[in-house]
């Protein structure tokens, strides 16, 4: 972006969001891991990730997940006779899950330019 930017993610946190960012690591390796809830606690966001310094760049993987846990399967609750029977409500979980493998790199040696 040549520089052009306001904010910036510069850590294990970038392949979410510009890999480039990777290559303002300086360390050996970076490590994170992060849990969120939303809705009240219904929706949780669970973020993994690792990135380690290569000769020529920095590799990274991240695994993230957004699920919904317990939600109440009523589809039994009611008999063919029309009877509730509460304790046939189970629970279920939801959940998407992705893995990010990234790579950034300066090419040709640019300090100026980060490919990710």
């Amino acid at each position: 972006m040549g520089g052009a930017v306001i904010s910036n993610q510069d850590d294990v946190y970038a392949p979410m969001w510009n890999p480039a960012g990777l290559m303002s690591i300086e360390r050996d390796w970076q490590g994170a891991a992060m849990h969120a809830e939303y809705f009240e606690s219904i929706a949780k966001y669970d973020y993994l990730a690792y990135a380690k310094v290569m000769e020529e760049g920095v590799f990274g993987v991240s695994v993230v997940r957004l699920g919904v846990d317990n939600i109440l399967n009523t589809t039994q609750m009611i008999d063919s006779e029309g009877n509730i029977d509460y304790d046939k409500i189970t629970k279920f979980s939801q959940s998407d899950y992705a893995a990010i493998l990234s790579y950034a790199f300066r090419p040709g040696g640019n300090p100026k330019l980060d490919v990710g």
